[in-house]
């Protein structure tokens, strides 16, 4: 209990000023060079995810690594332990990560999956690749409250062809949960009253750093989840506006 602690508390002080607030109810910033308990990579071969004493992410060591085969092809995925929303609506779904992608065109996506077995997956966010991604963090929220199960599994996933990226690094996957307020909304939610407009991802290095994708278009897709469709950039200035 005390090591779970330490690791959660050493999270959260990383986080930046604007994270989100709600219950944490899923805390992972690989710190130790070992998947903790509940912790798992699955997926079809020739494909190597292992615990990398590095930062490319932006975090502290360590920090999973997705280092795939170049004659790897198919889906490979970073699999939470179960998380309890018995009492919860939605989730604010956080992580930082950055990708190494080779030239050329790129065939390949990465997302966010849900399950109720850890077998049968559930696309709820994905990101067609054009390139490398720089380090980033994500933040995205979605309404759990029609899922079938109050104690899901989540995954991030890579799918594609392994010639076309050298190495996917993750860090600090945290999961906020809340309750919808007293209208059954969602606050800060879109015109649409689905999605909360808090989702972003902001950008933490290179020659756009501190510059943060403020998403201004959501749609709910056939599974009642979120897509993202369209963003607008803002400067980290121009976000409390």
């Amino acid at each position: 209990m005390k090591k779970h602690l330490l690791t959660l508390l050493m999270v959260i002080f990383t986080l930046p000023l604007f994270a989100q607030q709600g219950d944490v109810v899923l805390c992972e910033g690989f710190f130790n060079p070992w998947l903790e308990e509940g912790w798992d990579a699955k997926g079809d071969d020739w494909v190597v995810w292992y615990i990398s004493n590095t930062t490319f992410a932006g975090c502290k060591p360590h920090e999973m690594q997705m280092y795939p085969d170049f004659n790897f092809e198919g889906t490979t995925r970073l699999v939470t332990p179960i998380v309890e929303l018995d009492k919860y609506d939605f989730i604010n779904f956080q992580f930082n990560h950055a990708l190494e992608a080779t030239l050329g065109e790129i065939n390949a996506q990465i997302g966010i999956g849900i399950s109720q077995n850890g077998e049968d997956w559930e696309s709820i966010w994905e990101d067609t690749l054009v390139g490398s991604i720089a380090q980033s963090q994500y933040l995205l929220t979605f309404d759990m409250e029609e899922w079938t199960t109050k104690s899901p599994q989540f995954c991030l996933y890579f799918k594609g062809h392994g010639a076309y990226v050298t190495s996917w690094y993750i860090d600090n996957i945290i999961v906020f949960a809340s309750k919808k307020n007293k209208y059954g909304g969602i606050d800060d939610t879109d015109e649409n009253g689905f999605i909360a407009s808090a989702s972003h991802i902001t950008t933490l290095k290179g020659p756009s750093a501190g510059t943060i994708t403020h998403f201004s278009k959501m749609r709910k897709s056939r599974s009642r989840f979120a897509r993202v469709v369209e963003g607008r950039q803002k400067k980290w200035w121009q976000f409390w506006k």
